[in-house]
């Protein structure tokens, strides 16, 4: 009964297909291809690889050229399109590096035919490592790399009864992130490859992200691929509301491994588009951006998602810092976690990889915005070296951004603050920073901005009014982006600390600071103890240099080093005063040439009568600097802190 019921549904899926075919009028290469109208054309292509290289090549030169006659944008070509080897052994052997002749030949081919490449699984090993990397390489039509991703998932089975033994952790070096999408002319790609369809995860993360089009290029057993191939390729089109584009080995490569093809592409909804027929070939089908919105429009699932009952992880970066690529806002059609709630990607005007900037619900003041990390940390101490760099320089980009939009001259300086921890009035258990202009009106009133944030008749704004916020700053973005991109610079991949008594008083400005007063020293900046504290442990982290354009203007190698320090700085106060939450506090002026500050202040419940006192105290602290006086109980807090340090290990 069973197999009947199943050749049933087969065959009615079967003809229901070909009615569709019929009706949408396919190109001969496309078992259900779309029209094409407002579309562009893609190639999908299979392949039986096998060792020989040159083989393989002149295989996928062939393809390519034929995709590109048809008029095909960008061509997707299956894991292995370098070579399948019969052994580990050979396959470490014939594996290259990527400036090896293999990535050059198809870099020479995307120009020749003037197309884009999805190479979908090369054989990377760099000179010196016992191991490989499975990687997906990105060519634009120039031949230049756009995008490049390493295997995550390696496959691994055993079945002892059947003598199946495979396992790519042997001889493969799995990757260590997952990549945002690659803008293209096609859509916004995410790459993935083979295994990674089976992980769900991986493809709800890339729609986060912006994906229109996910890609796994594979070499599917026929076991597996008779079982599960187009199961898996339209589950994940339909949960993601993405094109899924699949290119395929297929056939008996060597008398140990045969693969199952079918290389396909799958629309948004779910449909096969188009799919490959047996052996070497290739399908073209149309990837329609407007039939994707429509789909996600009429049915908005991920606005239905219960992120206060479950929520997607953000993928784990490198810990090492890197300088962002920005992204002007977000599709409306995507949303940020924060928190327990959701920021509709229509509230973003800026983004980067690891960090976004959004207009505030509830502003205390014209051009009150928020930036903050898109993995829910909750407090600054839980966030990676790669994530505060990101944050700094996203930071840096927003304040320009602010300044440029609501004052003509730019304005003259801006309030940045962090509540980190409930007991600093943090409410939504998401690290992310308050960035307020400090126009003169709000300069007139002691501590700026931010006082006041927790006071009610701050009204709650309607997401309309935060849409049309939002809409004109992105619209500064785009102006500005070439100016406010963070520039070529050697960022540093951790703390470099020095010996905070290795020299002498530090200038600040007018200001000396005593070496007495320092308990942290780094290339860059050092954090000494604050005179006269508003509360007990409140300390300052200054940049050595002085900073031409203030904290927006600094070198972004000095500026993540700054908030690497007051990480590091904060973590060491909060452990001398038995405190889980810090206010931290910056003043930042565009005008300035100074040395930037950073304020710390440990919190704990009630420690102010009004938390939002502390604004305007560590205001009036700044200013009166010129005031300062070091005393001996100073000092002393700034040795117990130092102790800290070396019972800690540095």
């Amino acid at each position: 009964m069973t197999l009947v019921l199943r050749w049933s549904l087969a065959k009615r899926s079967v003809v229901e297909g070909c009615k569709r075919l019929v009706l949408l009028g396919a190109s001969p290469y496309c078992n259900m291809a779309s029209d094409g109208s407002g579309a562009s054309l893609v190639a999908v292509t299979q392949m039986t690889a096998t060792a020989d290289k040159q083989a393989n090549f002149d295989t996928c030169a062939r393809l390519v050229s034929e995709a590109a006659r048809a008029g095909a944008k960008m061509v997707f070509l299956p894991e292995g399109c370098d070579f399948i080897p019969e052994s580990k052994e050979e396959s470490l052997q014939l594996a290259e590096s990527f400036s090896g002749p293999t990535v050059a030949r198809y870099k020479e081919l995307a120009r020749t035919h003037n197309v884009w490449l999805s190479l979908g699984g090369l054989h990377i090993r760099e000179p010196g490592e016992e191991k490989m990397s499975n990687v997906h390489l990105l060519l634009d039509s120039a031949g230049e790399e756009a995008g490049r991703y390493t295997k995550t998932h390696l496959f691994s089975v055993h079945i002892p009864s059947r003598g199946l033994l495979l396992r790519e952790d042997t001889y493969v070096l799995p990757g260590s992130a997952i990549h945002p999408p690659t803008p293209t002319p096609v859509g916004n790609l995410a790459l993935g490859i083979c295994y990674d369809i089976r992980f769900a995860e991986f493809g709800l993360l890339q729609r986060q992200f912006g994906a229109e089009i996910l890609t796994f290029p594979s070499a599917f057993t026929v076991t597996t691929g008779l079982a599960h191939w187009e199961a898996l390729l339209r589950a994940r089109a339909i949960e993601t509301q993405c094109y899924v584009v699949a290119a395929a080995q297929t056939g008996q490569h060597n008398k140990k491994r045969s693969s199952y093809g079918h290389a396909m592409m799958v629309d948004p909804w779910g449909a096969v588009v188009c799919q490959t027929s047996e052996g070497t070939g290739l399908a073209l089908g149309h990837i329609n951006l407007s039939y994707l919105l429509n789909v996600r429009s009429e049915m908005p699932v991920m606005s239905h998602r219960r992120h206060n009952l479950y929520h997607i992880t953000q993928p784990s970066h490198s810990h090492i810092p890197g300088l962002i690529s920005l992204q002007v806002g977000s599709s409306s059609y995507m949303s940020h976690q924060f928190g327990s709630v959701q920021v509709p990607g229509s509230c973003v005007f800026l983004r980067s990889r690891c960090s976004f900037a959004f207009v505030n619900k509830k502003p205390v003041a014209l051009g009150h915005v928020m930036v903050s990390p898109e993995r829910p940390a909750p407090r600054l101490s839980n966030m990676t070296p790669a994530e505060l760099s990101d944050l700094v320089q996203l930071s840096q980009a927003t304040i320009k951004v602010i300044g440029r939009h609501y004052t003509s001259a730019g304005v003259p300086m801006v309030q940045m603050a962090l509540q980190d921890g409930v007991a600093a009035g943090q409410t939504i258990q998401h690290v992310h920073f308050h960035i307020i202009p400090l126009t003169p009106s709000l300069m007139e009133g002691e501590g700026g901005g931010l006082q006041g944030h927790e006071e009610k008749e701050h009204r709650w704004r309607e997401v309309r009014e935060m849409e049309e916020e939002a809409g004109q700053l992105r619209g500064v973005v785009e102006r500005m982006l070439p100016d406010i991109s963070p520039k070529n610079t050697s960022l540093p991949g951790f703390l470099e600390e020095t010996e905070a008594d290795c020299v002498g008083a530090t200038n600040i400005g007018p200001i000396s600071v005593p070496q007495e007063a320092v308990f942290i020293r780094t290339r860059h900046s050092f954090a000494f103890m604050a005179p006269g504290p508003v509360l007990r442990g409140h300390v300052y982290v200054a940049s050595i240099e002085r900073e031409e354009g203030g904290y927006s203007g600094a070198d972004v190698a000095r500026a993540v080093d700054l908030l690497l320090t007051t990480q590091l700085a904060q973590g060491w106060v909060e452990a001398q005063s038995g405190a889980e939450a810090s206010t931290v506090y910056l003043i930042d002026s565009a005008t300035s040439s100074q040395p930037v500050l950073i304020q710390i202040i440990p919190r704990k419940k009630g420690d102010l009568p009004n938390n939002d006192d502390i604004y305007a105290a560590l205001y009036k602290h700044q200013a009166s600097a010129s005031e300062w006086h070091f005393t001996e109980d100073t000092f002393t807090l700034a040795q117990s802190l130092k102790e800290i340090q070396d019972k800690a290990g540095k």
